[in-house]
């Protein structure tokens, strides 16, 4: 009785078979657990990534809005603030504003200058050549200064008085010397109340005027004539420049 060898080897291939194909299952069955899980691990990763992102954006949102509000009500107190302080300085008291108001006019009345008239119009005579007069000008359109007096105080021709202040404009109106350029040398009366006449000089001592003006009511003082002098003849220049102790000059 013969043997069938291939039967008796057909046994064990197929168990091998068998094997390996269950293997191979098995093998199959952890590749696809290990890439479920791989994507399962990798999902949560990405998309618990994505959440905190999504939180701090909205939680820097949420900060910028109130620290813009809170400087938006900071900038409100503010104006009100301002609003309370402007409120307060126009509630000022009215004899405070009064007071003001008097030191501002008295200010602008010192200040204030006078234009001078043009030249065109004026009448331009030559003076005696055996006087102190160069010449003499007058002028049609020559106007009173203004004044802040009822009337002048013709006594009173002290520095800073209303009076001294407003004969030096004339001068300088009549002349064109700038005050702040001139020297006044000598101011008095022309022989009355409503008179006056005042000898001014440039700084230099080239330019030496005797100017005579008249009072007119509520309106000041007018220029009537200028005279335009070689010397300067004024008392107070003469007694300031008068040669001292002449006897013990004549005497050495």
């Amino acid at each position: 009785m013969g043997y069938d060898w291939e039967k008796l080897y057909e046994g064990p291939r197929t168990e091998k078979r068998l094997k390996r194909r269950k293997i191979n299952r098995i093998f199959n069955i952890l590749i696809a657990l290990v890439f479920i899980l791989i994507l399962f691990f990798g999902g949560r990763l990405l998309f618990g990534k994505e959440e905190p992102t999504k939180q701090v954006s909205s939680t820097t949102q949420e900060n910028s809005q109130e620290q813009s509000s809170g400087a938006k009500e900071t900038e409100n107190d503010r104006n009100t603030g301002d609003d309370k302080s402007n409120q307060t300085n126009t509630d000022a008291s009215p004899s405070d504003e009064t007071n003001q108001s008097d030191r501002d006019t008295t200010e602008e009345t010192t200040n204030e200058e006078v234009v001078p008239e043009s030249t065109e119009g004026a009448i331009v005579s030559a003076g005696d050549p055996e006087s102190n007069v160069i010449r003499t000008i007058e002028n049609p359109a020559w106007q009173p200064i203004g004044t802040t007096q009822s009337q002048p105080e013709t006594n009173n021709y002290d520095e800073d008085t209303k009076n001294r202040i407003e004969l030096e404009k004339a001068a300088s109106y009549a002349t064109g010397l700038d005050r702040a350029n001139m020297t006044v040398w000598w101011l008095t009366n022309n022989g009355a109340p409503d008179k006056a006449k005042v000898t001014i000089a440039t700084r230099d001592g080239l330019q030496i005027y005797r100017v005579y003006v008249d009072w007119i009511e509520s309106e000041g003082w007018q220029p009537i004539l200028v005279e335009e002098l070689k010397e300067n003849d004024s008392p107070f220049y003469k007694n300031q420049n008068a040669p001292e102790n002449e006897d013990d000059n004549d005497d050495e």
